[in-house]
């Protein structure tokens, strides 16, 4: 490897072409980089930096290398050895799955379901939408979902799911990459996009397609969980960081545009999981992807300032899935399906039970009617708001989900998913 590529997470692509080998990296803390080796002597090389956080996919002709990005399709000149953006009229690519050339034209193919041809001297295009050239489809496993304002969405790959529960009607959205979560404000919707998109929104009322709203660094690229904490006015993200380690806190503000970032506030192993938030106070659940490590840990902090108020190790042996809140209580599961409450006001642990038997592994919980509700892969369930104990409210749920379980709240009604299906739940708790 040249050694300006030694400290990047990954290599993403290779490919031979007229006696060099290309290479592409996939950035984190530094940008993506890419690499034109001579295979007769491998000493010599260049080594190009780029802005994003991904090359992959190449084609090339006698002037030009081509590549994918997170931003488009980019081009490196083989003669000054210089990277420029390849312009056209053409719609947004979103994630590129498919990238070659014939005769001056590039044809890419889109994670939309779409293929772009385009003409790179004449800066135009021709797009092909692959179902209805009658490429079979079907549905997508779900990702986040949010309900508010007359709406339910439902995160997908390059695409989330819209249905209006006033007509029934259900228009799919375009946004590149995953939307692991999402929450709706003040009518807008607002998701966390992986892989290092940060966080999008969508007004009906203005666009009609979904925006980036805010970016951050790039090694912060898996975003899990949002909550909107109305005391600060302020959108709370909890943050992965796949290739560094440990996460971060993001905060957003709808009304000034301002994102910022806090790197690893629980520690520098534990990523940050699942949050919850009330009277300006966010708890966040810890996480470690590694096999060793601190994990199970609850941080209750500021999040306008960032000054931590309280934290608990809980003493779990397996990552926090999920927090939610009831009176002075923080309900907190782990993915071994341990349940613990905290008391809040006292910062400390006054409750522990095994619940395995309603699910293990990553779940969701939400507050609706005065109770804690919890949706595994396998069952939506109730936890007593006074003696905790579980009550099984609809068995075999078995959602269609990609990466864990969802469940949010809208009037009352608890919306998820029952297989494939997106379902409502009218469940009313007796006291």
């Amino acid at each position: 490897m040249p050694k300006e590529m030694e400290k990047g997470p990954s290599l993403r692509e290779l490919a031979v072409r007229d006696g060099k080998l290309i290479v592409g990296t996939s950035g984190a803390a530094d940008p993506a980089k890419l690499a034109v080796i001579d295979l007769d002597d491998f000493s010599s090389y260049s080594v190009v930096k780029t802005e994003g956080a991904v090359i992959k996919t190449f084609t090339s002709d006698a002037e030009r290398i081509c590549f994918a990005s997170e931003s488009g399709v980019e081009a490196y000149s083989k003669a000054d050895g210089t990277i420029s953006h390849v312009e056209f009229t053409g719609p947004d690519l979103g994630e590129i799955w498919g990238l070659d050339h014939a005769d001056g034209t590039l044809a890419v193919v889109s994670g939309y379901g779409f293929v772009a041809e385009i003409d790179v001297p004449a800066k135009i295009s021709v797009v092909t939408d692959l179902h209805e050239a009658g490429a079979e489809a079907g549905p997508q496993a779900g990702m986040g979902i949010a309900a508010g304002h007359g709406y339910v969405d439902l995160g997908g790959n390059g695409a989330i799911s819209r249905r209006d529960l006033r007509t029934g009607e259900v228009v799919n959205l375009r946004a590149p990459g995953e939307a692991k979560d999402a929450e709706v404000i003040e009518g807008v919707l607002y998701t966390g996009q992986y892989n290092s998109q940060g966080i999008w929104r969508f007004d009906s009322s203005r666009r009609r397609q979904p925006q980036q709203a805010a970016k951050f660094p790039t090694e912060q690229n898996r975003p899990l969980d949002l909550s909107w904490d109305p005391d600060s006015e302020m959108l709370l993200v909890g943050v992965q960081s796949d290739t560094e380690g440990g996460g971060a806190l993001w905060t957003y503000s709808p009304r000034t545009g301002k994102p910022a970032s806090s790197a690893n506030p629980i520690d520098d192993v534990q990523l940050v999981r699942a949050l919850a938030n009330r009277d300006g106070v966010a708890y966040l659940g810890g996480d470690n992807a590694a096999e060793e490590g601190p994990r199970a840990t609850v941080v209750a902090i500021d999040p306008a300032t960032g000054k931590e108020r309280w934290r608990v190790d809980t003493e779990q042996p397996a990552r926090v899935a999920v927090p939610a809140l009831q009176a002075r209580n923080l309900y907190g599961l782990t993915t071994k399906g341990g349940l613990f409450v905290i008391d809040v006001r006292a910062g400390k642990v006054v409750h522990t039970a095994d619940v395995s038997g309603v699910g293990k592994g990553f779940a969701a919980m939400v507050t609706n009617r005065g109770a804690v509700y919890g949706v595994s892969d396998t069952t939506l369930f109730r936890f007593h708001p006074k003696t905790f104990a579980v009550t099984t409210v609809v068995a075999d749920v078995n959602g269609a989900w990609y990466s864990g379980p969802h469940v949010n709240v809208h009037e009352g009604l608890l919306y998820m998913l029952r297989g494939g299906n997106l379902v409502a739940v009218d469940d009313r708790p007796s006291r």
